[in-house]
């Protein structure tokens, strides 16, 4: 009997334990959310401001390739599409072939 009621209350701490591990998940995801909708903001304000002088640099210093910007693309669209068609006519100006392998990538960008 009294190693049932060990188990009984061994069972009620680890169901305690499990939904204080699922509300900790929870709000983690929601911070992490936050970080998220935050850091796509400035990468939009960031792109809109990109001149082709700065992509040429950074395509040429290898931080921006097709790898990046998709990843980059991934995140913003739809949300901040007006920021991505306008980063998208400045890198058709440095890069042709990256710019239209992105619209390949993603149709909806196509005019």
């Amino acid at each position: 009997m009294e190693d049932c009621g060990k188990r009984s209350v061994d069972n009620s701490k680890e169901t305690e334990q499990q939904e204080t591990g699922r509300a900790d998940l929870n709000e983690e995801d929601f911070h992490l959310k936050i970080l998220k909708d935050i850091c796509c903001e400035l990468l939009s304000n960031m792109l809109q401001e990109l001149t082709k002088e700065n992509t040429l640099e950074g395509l040429h210093q290898g931080h921006l390739n097709e790898q990046t910007c998709s990843c980059a693309f991934q995140n913003l669209l739809p949300l901040y599409f007006a920021s991505v068609e306008s980063f998208l006519e400045v890198l058709r100006e440095a890069d042709q072939t990256l710019a239209d392998n992105l619209e390949k990538r993603f149709p909806s960008l196509k005019v």
